[in-house]
């Protein structure tokens, strides 16, 4: 079951500075680049050294999004059965 607590504090951490919008941006971006371009996408977030926070921030952006999609499912289907 969908913990409103872990959703919010989610939410809020996305939220912090648009993390949510870039990181949206940066998936969005690796799914319309070239295989040459995701090389290179790949080895300037390691020369920065941020590979493991992106990773982390793409997980959490996946929960999120998992979690609010529960969160519709539910709703709807509570407001289907009346």
């Amino acid at each position: 079951m969908l913990e409103m607590d872990d959703l919010t504090e989610l939410r809020a951490a996305l939220a912090d500075a648009g993390k949510l919008d870039v990181l949206t941006a940066q998936a969005e971006a690796w799914m319309t680049a070239s295989p040459e371009e995701r090389v290179a996408i790949l080895a300037d977030v390691r020369q920065r050294g941020h590979v493991d926070r992106l990773i982390d921030g793409l997980r959490a952006a996946q929960h999120f999004h998992e979690w609010s999609a529960q969160l519709f499912r539910d709703v709807l289907q509570q407001i289907e059965r009346r």
